[in-house]
């Protein structure tokens, strides 16, 4: 019976669902552990567990709402093991296309292999049964609070809420919460050493006939309609394409890097932004990657490895104390992909609604003036550095940069519609706030929520 239960991505959902509701680590850091070590036959079946999970996180809120609303048991006093094997009952009931009698027997079988009373799924039999009853109109929160029924309806703390709404009336909330909620369409970028995307569209017209160029990026491809494994896309293994948001496209495209410079990825993560900046230099430019964190790095290695590129000086640790350390010559551009709050990336990472606080928006600003101030002695007269971050709050963007101008005035921002115009054409003008700020949407754009700006040293 262990083993049945090891290989039921259902049961395997709820050992996650259960960890990470004790010990809230990062969602996708979980699940890629558990998954790691699991013995899931299918690949279906991890995929499975990763839509159920997130699901589950996206909708937290409404769904514990159904639950008080059928139970005759408080919320707070149900067994935290059942509570959540409802969670993933009435998920797969409401959100996905799984059969009803199905999402409700495999409920079941769950509490049975945990060896739960009869009279636990009993009361569970009966409460899914109810939600069932209801789904082709589900219960919603009153409207009467209108910012308490957009918390519960669309799965928010209410700090947030509030917080969003001294910025967009109620009409746009409900429009950015709606699109926040849901899960974003897969996007590649074409690597341009190795194949055109006229010619990659053309390759996958029989794999994923939807597939369509991304608005924003001349490099970018919109996977409409590919429910696959990315890894089984033609040209994956050959280095023809990587996967990257159209937003977080865009950010690497206004570095504007160039070949024979020397360039410096400050916050390099997996290399997404730093392949990118690669195969804009032809493979050309000298890079320097610095990263906390040491699995991120061989991340990186694999990625340029897998994209036939030069592989860049790699550096773990704290960029400031690094460069510090190394005093390497001066930059010709920096890129500065900020650690954030992430509030424009919720829809891949439902997660962060429930990790962050408001003292978040207090602390975060204070790191990023630090790196901004840090490496900016590293960067050449006449250099760029490109500040982003895929948060939505103006303390990560316009107020870290009017800061730092204040107390670096040798530096000034540059205009960002020529380049952008370059990319997008009439998409542009969408895209520009005051001339010199980059920053899309998910419910304006289609696109992660980014800002980003060009600073050049005087």
């Amino acid at each position: 019976m262990a083993k049945i239960f090891k290989t039921n991505p259902r049961a395997v959902a709820l050992k996650i669902l259960l960890r990470w509701e004790k010990e809230k680590p990062l969602l996708d850091e979980l699940l890629s552990q558990v998954l790691t070590k699991s013995v899931l036959p299918d690949e279906r079946d991890r995929a499975l567990v990763g839509e159920l999970v997130n699901g589950v996180a996206r909708h937290l809120y409404y769904l514990d709402y159904l639950i008080s609303k059928f139970s005759k048991i408080p919320l707070d006093e149900i067994d935290m093991e059942v509570k959540n094997a409802l969670r993933l009952g009435i998920y797969q009931i409401l959100f996905t296309r799984i059969p009803t009698r199905v999402a409700l027997a495999e409920t079941l079988k769950i509490l049975l292999h945990k060896g739960r009373a009869s009279w636990i799924r009993g009361y569970v039999n009966a409460l899914l049964h109810k939600v069932a009853e209801t789904k082709d109109s589900p219960p919603e929160p009153p409207r009467e609070e209108p910012l308490h029924y957009l918390s519960i309806k669309y799965s928010f703390p209410p700090w947030l809420i509030l917080r969003w709404f001294k910025r967009w009336n109620l009409e746009e909330l409900e429009r950015l919460l709606s699109a926040s909620n849901e899960r974003p369409p897969l996007v590649i970028r074409i690597n341009p050493l190795k194949v055109s995307r006229d010619n990659y569209l053309l390759y996958l017209k029989e794999k994923v006939p939807l597939a369509e160029p991304c608005p924003y990026s001349p490099q970018g491809i919109i996977l409409k309609g590919f429910r696959g494994k990315i890894t089984e896309l033609q040209g994956y293994y050959f280095g023809w394409f990587s996967v990257q948001d159209g937003a977080s496209q865009l950010v690497t495209f206004l570095l504007d890097p160039k070949p024979g410079e020397r360039i410096l990825d400050a916050c390099a993560g997996v290399g997404g932004k730093t392949t990118h900046i690669a195969e804009l230099t032809q493979d050309k430019a000298q890079i320097y990657a610095f990263e906390l964190y040491e699995w991120r790095l061989e991340r990186l290695k694999e990625n340029f490895n897998r994209l036939g590129l030069k592989m860049p000086k790699c550096y773990q640790g704290d960029v400031v104390e690094g460069l510090a350390k190394i005093n390497p010559p001066l930059f010709d551009r920096i890129l500065i992909d900020a650690p954030c709050t992430g509030t424009g990336v919720i829809r891949k990472h439902p997660d962060i609604k429930w990790m962050r606080s408001e003292k978040d928006f207090i602390e975060i600003p204070h790191r990023q003036l630090r790196l901004l101030k840090g490496v900016s002695p590293y960067l050449k007269r006449g250099g760029i550095i490109l500040y982003a971050t895929c948060s939505l709050e103006p303390e990560e963007n316009e107020e870290v940069i009017n800061k730092f101008l204040a107390e670096c005035p040798q530096f000034r921002m540059q205009p960002l519609t020529p380049l952008l115009k370059k990319l997008c054409g009439e998409h542009a003008e969408e895209l520009i706030e005051n001339d010199f700020y980059l920053k899309t949407y998910p419910h304006k754009h289609g696109l992660d929520g980014f800002f980003a700006v060009r600073l050049e040293k005087l």
